[in-house]
C-alpha cells in the first residue's frame, strides 16, 4: 500500500518530524485510532483497547509515504516500509516505556522537501519517536547525507526536535570531498550542514 498524505500545522519547522508521523498516520489510519489520540471525526476501533492489552500496535501502516506542510511549504516527506503506533495511556499497558510510534524494516527521512527535492536524507533500519520525551531514535546502518555529497555514517542518531540538533555518542565516519574523518560522537543541525565530531580518532584519510 503506497501512501500520500499533505497535512498543514502551525507548529514550528523543528517539530515537522512529529507531524510526519503523527498527521500521516492519523489521517491514513483512523479506523484503529483509540478515543481521543486522533482528530475530531475520526473513527474509533472499538477493540483498539483490547489489542493493547494483548501487547499488539493500534496502527500499522506499510509501504507508507507521508508529506509534511507548514503554511504552504513543504518542510520534509518520510518513506517508510513498517510504522507501528503504539498507545500506553492506560495503566495497565503492557510495555509503558515503549515510544509511542516505532518504525522498522527501514525508512528514508527526506529534509527539507520532498523525495524528488530535499536537503538533506536520513536513513536507517529502525526508528521510534517517543512522545514524552519528544525526541527521533534511529538506530542500525544509520546514514544522514546532506546536499553537498558528505556522508555520516553511525549504529545510533538522535534528533530532538525542540532545538533541531542531532547527535550522537556512538562512533561516526563523515565521508567528504577532502577525505574520510572518524570519531566518536558528533552534534550536528538537521540538515547536516554544520557539524562536530567530539572526540577524533586517527588520522584524517585524505582522498586521491
Amino acid at each position: 500500500m503506497s501512501l500520500t498524505t499533505r497535512s498543514t500545522t502551525s507548529r514550528p519547522a523543528p517539530r515537522a518530524w512529529a507531524a510526519v508521523v503523527f498527521l500521516g498516520l492519523g489521517l491514513s489510519m483512523g479506523c484503529a485510532t483509540a478515543p481521543d489520540h486522533g482528530p475530531p471525526g475520526q473513527r474509533v476501533d472499538p477493540q483498539a483497547t483490547d489489542i493493547l492489552r494483548e501487547g499488539a500496535p493500534i496502527q500499522v501502516v506499510e509501504q507508507g509515504y507521508f508529506e509534511y506542510t507548514e503554511r504552504g511549504k513543504l518542510i520534509q516527506a518520510l518513506e517508510a516500509n513498517r510504522l507501528e503506533r503504539w498507545d500506553h495511556s492506560e495503566g495497565d499497558s503492557p510495555q509503558p516505556d515503549a515510544p509511542l510510534w516505532q518504525v522498522s524494516e527501514g525508512f528514508t527521512l527526506f529534509i527539507g522537501g520532498n523525495r524528488d527535492r530535499h536537503a538533506a536524507t536520513l536513513k536507517a533500519d529502525r526508528g521510534t519517536y517517543n512522545d514524552q520525551a519528544g525526541r527521533l531514535e534511529a538506530w542500525d546502518n544509520v546514514v544522514l547525507v546532506n546536499k553537498k555529497g558528505e556522508r555520516l555514517e553511525t549504529e545510533h542518531l538522535v534528533w530532538s526536535h525542540d532545538s533541531d540538533l542531532v547527535y550522537t555518542r556512538r562512533p561516526v565516519s563523515i565521508e567528504t570531498a577532502q577525505g574520510l574523518l572518524r570519531g566518536r560522537g558528533l552534534r550536528s543541525d538537521s540538515r547536516f550542514e554544520r557539524y562536530e565530531i567530539l572526540n577524533p580518532t586517527g588520522s584524517f584519510e585524505v582522498g586521491n
